[in-house]
């Protein structure tokens, strides 16, 4: 309890001012069936949770994994052979790569991880364990007792008729699969149902020891009484009309006769240019990955943006330096623009001693004065440049035979211009007086700024732009940069 450290946003201190006092538990979760992706979700409830912990509430913060569904769709990446596989628990299903316990485990497991890493209090709970430890027992009882009425809200809420032979449990058959059977009887004292396979055959199923669940909108309503649930946010198709949330509700006050956990309507995220993310069509960006680009604090602001009942347009391409601009200079961070550190990082590599130089050649003092941050900062603008930067901003400096070929190729005027800027270049000048004498050199000779500009890039970087030329010149050594403006 108290405080967290980790800044909570305004929209989550209202929403935590409606839900009262605790003991609370937030809860978040998915179905890991392929890589997870629904990060805003789980960052909503931890924004929830800390707005709580900061009023010094109990506050118990659960990711619910849904590791006992069916397998019901392989996921992009994993042979089309596991569709032997459907119907099948995502505990009992194998690991397509043969690197974690289960197929759950093997899209779970780097999700978890992220959350840690993230520095992220929270409990991640796998429903197969809930089911085999008896945590469900007693709602699924009472699920099974109040078949009829569980049928009925389903049948109000999505306006369509439910088998007669509909239940609410769907146990294991002797198979494995979790589908295709039809419950007989309820054993309530021996907490066992008896049901018939699709070939006839009678079976028993101890709900008690997890052979068997809930249907997942039963269970949703199930699960908030089972593990007390305070606050749950959900995405805006789970709370459409005749949605989960909408039977959810009822089978809550009516059947299970529990409260309705307060929760927040987030919108969904897009990427720049593939539309809506989702697991199922391989359109995902995976914590893992963009935790080697950002810190976790970034992370979170990507997320949940100004305010997550709000779609948002992830940009990892050209407009992710501008993002990482503005979240250092909101939160004190690196006084470097994100490009130009990317080009530092491109240049010098891990060499955190040469960054610093070239840093305090460019004028940035502050950030070549703390080397283990400086190391950190080069490694998610390294890791950036590598794997999502344009081509554009995916440079370094030639070599000086490569240098020579190009200033070869330049014109006479532009060769000229680069000899007289080399013999002005001082070792004591800053980013600002390079560029001054970069633009001024060009307009005292009659040169146009972009043909002059466009021959400093040429011979330093290959290309006919770049960064910007005045802080990116005085980080380089300068012997390096007389060296290739005079094509020597």
């Amino acid at each position: 309890m108290g405080d967290t450290g980790i800044p909570v946003p305004s929209w989550a201190e209202r929403v935590a001012d409606r839900l009262g006092g605790g003991p609370h538990v937030v809860v978040t979760g998915i179905s890991p069936s392929g890589h997870i992706h629904n990060l805003r979700e789980v960052l909503v409830a931890e924004a929830v949770a800390n707005a709580l912990r900061n009023r010094g509430e109990e506050v118990r913060f659960v990711f619910h994994a849904d590791t006992i569904d069916p397998l019901r769709k392989v996921a992009p990446g994993v042979p089309e052979s596991y569709e032997e596989y459907f119907g099948h628990s995502l505990s009992r299903v194998p690991d397509p790569e043969g690197c974690h316990a289960s197929y759950s485990d093997h899209f779970l497991v780097p999700f978890e991880e992220a959350l840690h890493e993230m520095g992220m209090d929270i409990e991640v709970l796998r429903s197969h364990e809930l089911y085999e430890d008896g945590v469900y027992t007693d709602v699924t009882r009472e699920a099974i007792e109040h078949t009829e009425r569980l049928r009925g809200i389903l049948q109000e809420a999505s306006g369509r008729e439910m088998p007669g032979h509909w239940s609410p449990y769907l146990p294991r058959r002797t198979s494995g699969k979790l589908t295709g059977a039809r419950v007989l009887e309820h054993l309530p004292e021996e907490h066992c149902v008896v049901f018939v396979d699709e070939d006839g055959f009678e079976e028993t199923a101890d709900y008690s020891k997890g052979e068997g669940k809930l249907g997942w909108r039963v269970e949703l309503a199930a699960r908030w009484k089972a593990l007390g649930v305070t606050f749950e946010p959900f995405g805006k198709d789970h709370t459409s009309r005749g949605g989960s949330t909408d039977t959810a509700d009822r089978m809550s006050r009516e059947v299970f006769h529990y409260p309705i956990p307060g929760r927040f309507e987030y919108e969904w995220n897009y990427i720049k240019g593939q539309g809506a993310m989702s697991s199922s069509k391989g359109i995902v960006l995976l914590p893992k990955d963009l935790l080697k680009i950002m810190p976790p604090d970034a992370l979170r602001r990507l997320f949940l943006g100004r305010d997550p009942a709000r779609a948002i347009e992830l940009d990892l391409w050209e407009g992710f330096p501008r993002f990482m601009d503005e979240f250092n200079e909101e939160t004190g961070g690196s006084e470097v623009p994100f490009n130009h550190l990317a080009l530092v990082a491109q240049t010098v590599g891990e060499d955190v001693e040469a960054a610093a130089t070239m840093l305090r050649r460019g004028g940035y003092e502050g950030a070549a004065g703390d080397p283990e941050q400086l190391a950190q900062d080069l490694y998610y603008a390294r890791n950036w440049a590598r794997d999502w930067a344009p081509e554009s901003m995916r440079i370094g400096l030639l070599e000086p035979e490569e240098s020579r070929e190009f200033a070869a190729g330049l014109d006479a005027e532009q060769r000229e211009y680069l000899g007289a800027v080399a013999a002005s270049l001082g070792p004591e000048m800053g980013g600002d007086e390079v560029q001054d004498l970069l633009y001024s050199t060009a307009v005292g000779r009659g040169l146009k700024p972009k043909r002059a500009f466009a021959a400093v890039y040429k011979t330093l970087l290959g290309k006919t732009s770049g960064p910007k030329a005045g802080p990116f010149i005085a980080g380089l050594p300068p012997e390096e940069v007389h060296r290739r403006f005079l094509g020597s």
